[in-house]
């Protein structure tokens, strides 16, 4: 398996895992983490 598919499976745990405490956190998260997946591609 890829480091990058393991890199994603391992941030979308942690986001599972925040959403029921921080959603505003997890929102702004996941936009660095969309920005970031759209430079490195």
């Amino acid at each position: 398996m890829s480091p990058i598919l393991s890199e994603i499976l391992l941030c979308g745990f942690m986001i599972n895992s925040s959403l029921r405490r921080r959603t505003h956190l997890v929102q702004s998260f996941s936009v660095v983490f969309l920005h970031w997946f759209y430079v490195f591609s």
